[in-house]
């Protein structure tokens, strides 16, 4: 205000007409006083300007200086990043002893065929560790799939196919790298829509996700695994000269082989594997506790049987030990009856949807109690607060539900369940009921499959007797002996050599008779209307055959019958009236059978 007055000309001409005098001839000394004032205040000013000038200054290399620190930082922290992802890959492909290199291996391809692409150098690095990455779902998946030497069942495969998801999921925007997510998660979508888990089809696929997918395949074939060796090049180029266009990118496909044919991927091929350095331990925080959640996810998904879909023996085991410690229960010990023979004659398909009808009987039957699988065909129960008749109304309910869940499959026919009980009280230890409701089935087993009973303290004497009449009587009634179907195919062996030596010796004839079912459409045969013609050929074979003879189904198509005592006039009149019973039950069908004989020389 003051500069205003005193120095702004146009303000200070206002104020000398308005006074009529020049404002410092009317007020001298306030003029004085307020020039000298107005001095220092405009000192004070032009200070504080300067001031404002050096501030900025130091101001702005500060800001350099924490730029450089921040740039410095950063650089640290991306190579600590990098490092995490190395570690992961290894400890991912540790998982599995025949993939250990894989993601390396799958990264170094990647980036060849980028760099043959002319990619440039950032896009080419981000592409590199996304490879690396790949497979980081897999830490979801428990390793006794990982290594599983089997044919993967249906709900093991769609656990494995899952790590495109989890992998997904764990590096959705935690780390640098953005494309990480989208090859963790689309590695195997498929060029024609066929893929997994999005159903992605040409360009809605990343370009990094599709020669990750090339990648990862020719490390795959050309590796071996734990149910299979290396394929042979020849089978690895065939594949993907057909898979061009269908499986994998058709404009990437020739290059790749190109790389390949002129040896350009062979130093990648006979890499050692890699070895993780001590000071990769030092990882980033966010991926790390992602990592960790997963696992911890795993553990928690580990508890559980995957599949019956109850809890596994460990978890089960020491659930139910805790709860008899409390309550008062019953404790039953189940037994799925002929599993062995439904896996060695239909499959380990076929066994493992037996088993899964198990687990959902004892889910829908026990939904406050406790049950888990001990493995293979044994399941443990505890019910809780229960009388003896309680229990033996639930068991009794248990196994008619588990009848009628596997009626509805005519491959499951043999199978049953067996089960010994054993009431116990919280002075009872868990060991102890264990023994007693096992000794108890043992015993119901013993007397003939399918059945209950409880456990009684007589049979605990370990020189318990019994007479001759009672182990023939036990062992007529063990089973249900029509033919050979109480004869599971390994036993059958040991009985065609018992008998062909019972023919040298003796010169009893017998004939070794396989019958088999065609499809008339060679090109299509149905599952389902397959093992309904299956049942019936079975079903026509036991009314046919005597008690004497022997039956066991070979394979999905095929039955082997050994008719004691016969000659060629006799196989054919017996299979003659076995044709015929097939025919009446099945009508015309799709599948014709057939037969061949051999005799027992």
């Amino acid at each position: 205000v003051l500069y205003l007055v005193l120095f702004y000309s146009p303000l200070r001409d206002l104020i000398d007409e308005y006074y009529s005098k020049p404002f410092m001839e009317r007020f001298p000394i306030l003029y004085v006083f307020l020039s000298v004032f107005t001095g220092m205040a405009m000192t004070q000013y032009h200070k504080n300007a300067l001031l404002e000038i050096d501030y900025t200054d130091r101001l702005n290399r500060e800001v350099e200086r924490q730029t450089a620190l921040v740039a410095e930082k950063s650089k640290k922290i991306e190579q600590m990043s990098f490092q995490t992802i190395h570690t992961l890959a290894n400890a991912i492909d540790a998982k599995d002893p025949y993939t250990q290199g894989h993601s390396n291996r799958v990264s170094q391809y990647a980036v060849r065929l980028a760099e043959e692409l002319g990619w440039q150098t950032d896009r080419i690095e981000d592409l590199r560790f996304a490879a690396l990455l790949h497979d980081i779902g897999k830490i979801g998946v428990p390793d006794s799939i990982l290594n599983n030497p089997r044919r993967l069942t249906d709900v093991e495969y769609d656990i494995i196919k899952s790590h495109t998801i989890t992998g997904g999921d764990i590096l959705k925007g935690k780390v640098m790298i953005e494309i990480a997510e989208d090859v963790a998660r689309h590695h195997h979508e498929k060029y024609d829509g066929t893929g997994y888990p999005d159903g992605l089809k040409g360009a809605e696929i990343s370009e990094e996700a599709r020669i990750v997918a090339i990648a990862d395949a020719f490390d795959a074939m050309s590796s071996s695994r734990v149910y299979r060796k290396a394929c042979t090049n020849d089978h690895i180029r065939t594949e993907f000269i057909e898979g061009r266009g269908k499986q994998f990118d058709p404009d990437l496909v020739p290059i790749f082989l190109k790389l390949w044919n002129q040896g350009l991927l062979n130093d990648i091929l006979k890499q050692d594997m890699p070895e993780v350095e001590e000071d990769s331990k030092e990882i980033s925080s966010i991926l790390l506790q992602e990592v960790v959640e997963t696992i911890a996810t795993q553990n928690q998904a580990e508890e559980i049987d995957i599949t019956t879909g109850i809890r596994n023996r460990t978890s089960g085991e020491a659930e139910i030990a805790a709860l008899m410690k409390e309550e008062e229960g019953c404790l039953t010990f189940f037994d799925v009856d002929n599993l062995k023979k439904i896996n060695d004659t239909q499959g380990h398909d076929v066994g493992d949807k037996l088993l899964r009808i198990m687990g959902d009987t004892l889910l829908s039957d026990c939904e406050n109690d406790i049950c888990c699988r001990l493995g293979g065909d044994e399941f443990l129960l505890f019910m809780k607060q229960v009388t003896r008749e309680e229990a033996e109304a639930r068991v009794e309910r248990i196994i008619h539900d588990f009848e009628e869940r596997k009626e509805k499959d005519n491959r499951l026919s043999v199978a049953s369940l067996s089960a010994g009980m054993v009431m116990c009280s919280t002075d009872d230890t868990y060991a102890r009921a264990y023994n007693r409701a096992d000794k108890a089935l043992y015993h119901i087993k013993q007397n003939g499959k399918s059945g209950y009973g409880f456990y009684q303290k007589d049979a605990d004497d370990v020189g318990e007797q019994t007479d001759i009449n009672r182990v023939v009587g036990s062992i007529r009634t063990s089973g249900s002996y029509q033919g050979a179907m109480g004869v599971e195919y390994r036993e059958f062996t040991k009985l065609y050599e018992f008998i062909t030596n019972l023919e040298k010796r003796f010169s009893h004839p017998f004939k070794l008779v396989m019958i088999t079912l065609e499809a008339d459409d060679k090109g299509k045969q149905p599952t389902e209307e397959l093992e309904r013609a299956m049942y019936y050929m079975e079903q026509a074979i036991l009314q046919t055959i005597r008690d004497v003879d022997i039956l066991t189904r070979y394979n999905r198509q095929q039955f082997l019958v050994i008719l004691l005592g016969a000659d060629q006039d006799g196989v054919t009149s017996a299979v003659d009236r076995i044709f015929r019973g097939y025919y009446k039950m099945n009508g015309s069908g799709s599948f014709s059978p057939s037969y061949t004989v051999e005799s027992g020389e």
